[in-house]
């Protein structure tokens, strides 16, 4: 899912906000300097990944855990509690930021 606004907030300062607002899941950043990545770990199972891009968020729902990423990722759409939890974060971002 796509959140797009006019005045985004930083990496970090986007960091500090998931981490107050969803303080009871782990935050925190992947990827390399140039294209770093948010994840927003519910369980070993279900996650968020956010990219800050331009004037969009790009939500997307995820298995943070790698080992188990690599046994289920291909149902990760038709899943429902990924969808929920992607669902989720990415209304609290809209209502901030569109």
């Amino acid at each position: 899912m796509i959140v797009q606004g006019s005045q985004l907030p930083q990496f970090s300062e986007l960091i500090q906000i998931l981490k107050t607002q969803f303080s009871g899941y782990s935050v925190y950043t992947l990827g390399s300097k140039s294209q770093k990545s948010i994840i927003v770990q519910k369980s070993s199972f279900i996650g968020a990944q956010i990219t800050v891009r331009d004037q969009e968020i790009n939500v997307d729902a995820c298995c943070p855990n790698l080992f188990v990423s690599a046994i289920i990722g291909f149902i990760n759409t038709i899943f429902t509690p990924y969808a929920k939890f992607e669902m989720r974060i990415a209304n609290f971002l809209k209502v901030r930021y569109s």
